[in-house]
């Protein structure tokens, strides 16, 4: 059963029930088997601590699933009055979840702009971001958070990246969504004549730093060491590129890269099933990330007035 979480859900399992318990503690109710007006009054103390209503949302759910790890009633959760309180939350609170700005192609060819490709570091930094744009990757598959928590069977390895005529063959072997080992292969095709030929871009990072396939994919040189570059590193380079060209860092992440491949490839005209499959995305999710600028909203109400006149 534990084998059935990722850390990071177990992680946030934790902190959940430590919450909840030590509210019991403090408001003198059961620990276990909690009824209604117990979840209700637990809602309402979130709902001070917290500003989104997402995140009680979450709370709660981790309460549940606390029940259903000991098998208790879990009746309570469906409760009228609990959805009630979770609604009045909602209304109460307003709460506006702030996304990533997406990554477009035209931003990307601005940063490449910026970036000086005499500098060993800044052609990775650029692969990288072709790359993260294109395979509509999670950061968790590209940089580890650190050197020491590079894990090869999660992070991109050179071995994973496959260098053919034409294209990049780059195989996932795991993510939150794919525990199991899975080897799944996107292939990232060659652009000729564009800056954003993610085969050119990488080309020239392993001409850079040469490495087996046993090694990180995206490499820097710090301090004099070779290593692979960290989640905290990609952040820190784009929001230096975004800067640069005259944006505002606060509004970019290594989110904008997924956000703006799932909205690139939906105008491309790429059917949501194949876009869910690109992004490994198991449920709907994937329709937060697509977003829909004015200008494809002209077009749409343009396509239904010229239907409208053929009346």
């Amino acid at each position: 059963m534990r084998k059935a979480y990722t850390e990071g859900t177990k992680k946030n399992l934790a902190t959940q029930w430590d919450t909840y318990t030590e509210f019991c503690d403090v408001y003198q109710r059961s620990r276990l088997q909690a009824d209604s007006e117990s979840l209700s009054l637990f809602v309402q103390h979130l709902s001070n601590r917290l500003a989104s209503p997402e995140s009680i949302v979450n709370y709660l759910s981790g309460v549940k699933t606390m029940h259903v790890i000991n098998e208790l009633d879990i009746s309570m959760f469906d409760d009228y009055l609990i959805k009630m309180m979770i609604r009045g939350v909602k209304v109460d609170k307003k709460h506006v979840i702030k996304k990533a700005a997406v990554m477009t192609p035209a931003i990307l060819l601005r940063l490449f702009e910026v970036l000086d490709p005499s500098l060993s570091e800044d052609c990775t930094f650029w692969a990288l971001f072709v790359i993260a744009f294109f395979l509509l990757a999670r950061k968790s598959n590209l940089v580890p958070d650190s050197v020491k928590k590079f894990d090869a069977s999660k992070q991109l390895t050179r071995g994973d990246i496959e260098v053919t005529e034409d294209s990049l063959l780059v195989t996932l072997k795991w993510s939150k969504t794919n525990q199991t080992g899975r080897r799944e292969v996107f292939p990232l095709m060659k652009m000729e004549g564009s800056n954003l030929c993610p085969v050119m871009a990488y080309g020239r990072m392993l001409e850079r730093f040469p490495a087996d396939d046993a090694s990180p994919a995206f490499l820097v040189k710090r301090y004099g060491v070779i290593n692979t570059v960290t989640y905290r590193q990609f952040q820190g380079r784009l929001k230096k590129g975004i800067e640069a060209i005259g944006m505002d860092p606060s509004d970019f992440t290594s989110h904008s890269f997924r956000r703006g491949g799932a909205t690139y490839a939906f105008q491309c005209g790429l059917t949501a099933d194949y876009i869910k499959r690109l992004g490994d995305w198991r449920s709907d999710a994937y329709l937060e990330y697509i977003d829909c600028p004015l200008e494809d909203r002209l077009v749409a109400g343009k396509k239904i007035r010229e239907k409208i006149r053929q009346l």
